[in-house]
């Protein structure tokens, strides 16, 4: 076998060469990922882990309580995502309530979730607390006559080099990553917008123009919406809200919220006062907490007595609120005053009867009359 030298070598040259410019590129390549390795940022990856939890640890305050065999699943983080909110220790949950939104958030459902009531009465609350407790993400957003349906989703701000910036909003963070999206006064806003979100809730991709891209729901999205009306547009307090296309009104299971009972809404004022008030104060007595007590069980009268009037007059008066009621007795705690005003009086005002009309605020304090006497 003749060996030609000179084919030998012609071919060592090209391999030497390929070897060497192989060589420079990859060196290049690597040289290139440490530089973007040096000063990108890599998120740190956040995920839960799954405990078990007895229902009954999981809600302390309610009013029905859960069998003490019924265990949860819920989300414990080492870093808690921005979207989870705040655990309210002492709030008084409704077992009925409860058991709806549980049952919405840990099943495969393909409706959203309606909750009608009053205003006040802890429609938004109730949802966020629930969240809270199972650790999941919980995004709010308020509509409006001026909502359209890509405002939910997020908005372009100006940056510096006249560049546009996308902010995520609630309901893109909801279906991007899981979660909540709760809309609430959802009548106020535009019946031919809302019903761009029917294909949503059927687990279908939206298009979103700003970003230019398709937006595919997680499995784990859960819309839920409040309102004060129905959505039959015919209540006369409520001004703004539109009479909702039924076709978006059939893809929402629905419950009302009703302010609390009588004797719960006590308890809870019983446990703002019992907060708020020092026990080791040596001036604090067990006269003192019975003169506080039939003070509280007096104003949930008023307050329960108010809303009656407002449901029963057909007028616009703004009945008050369960928030309204915790306000008022903190300022009577926090000794608000007025000046020809005794204190209790001048901490219903501030609290609720200056939202009222002249005629109504003057007929409110008559109630209240009746209730706590003429010296009110």
């Amino acid at each position: 076998m003749t060996i030609n030298i000179n084919e030998l070598t012609a071919f060592a040259e090209t391999f030497s060469k390929s070897f060497a410019a192989n060589l420079v590129a990859e060196q290049e390549k690597h040289n290139l990922a440490q530089r973007n390795a040096a000063v990108s940022y890599v998120p740190t990856k956040n995920k839960p882990t799954k405990t078990i939890v007895n229902a009954i640890e999981l809600f302390k305050n309610i009013d029905r309580k859960p069998s003490a065999e019924l265990q949860l699943m819920v989300n414990t983080w080492k870093i808690k995502p921005v979207g989870i909110p705040a655990i309210i220790e002492d709030y008084y949950f409704r077992a009925d309530l409860v058991q709806d939104i549980t049952n919405f958030l840990l099943s495969s459902v393909d409706y959203g979730f309606w909750m009608i009531g009053l205003h006040g009465t802890g429609k938004t609350s109730i949802a966020e607390q629930v969240a809270a407790r199972f650790g999941i993400s919980c995004f709010s957003e308020t509509c409006s006559e001026r909502t359209e349906f890509l405002d939910l989703f997020g908005y372009s701000v100006p940056c510096s080099g006249g560049n546009m910036k996308y902010i995520k909003g609630g309901l893109y963070s909801a279906l991007e990553q899981g979660g909540i999206c709760i809309l609430n006064e959802v009548d106020a806003m535009s019946p031919s917008e809302l019903i761009k979100l029917n294909e949503l809730l059927s687990g279908k991709p939206v298009f979103i123009p700003q970003t230019e891209s398709w937006l595919y729901p997680s499995k784990d999205f859960r819309l839920m919406i409040t309102s004060n009306t129905n959505g039959c547009g015919d209540d006369s307090r409520y001004i703004g809200t539109n009479q909702l296309n039924a076709a978006f009104k059939d893809r929402f299971m629905k419950v009302y919220v009703d302010y609390l009972p009588e004797d719960i809404e006590v308890s809870l004022l019983q446990s703002v006062f019992e907060q708020k008030v020092n026990k080791n104060n040596p001036k604090f007595t067990s006269i003192h907490k019975k003169q506080y007590l039939a003070l509280i069980k007096m104003m949930v009268k008023v307050a329960n007595g108010l809303r009656k009037a407002a449901n029963t007059m057909g007028g616009d008066m703004t009945p008050p609120s369960i928030r309204a009621l915790k306000r008022w007795l903190q300022l009577i705690l926090d000794g608000s005053h007025t000046a020809g005003m005794n204190g209790t009086q001048a901490a219903f005002l501030k609290a609720y009867g200056y939202d009222l009309s002249e005629s109504e605020r003057i007929a409110a304090i008559e109630v209240c009359k009746e209730h706590f006497g003429t010296d009110f």
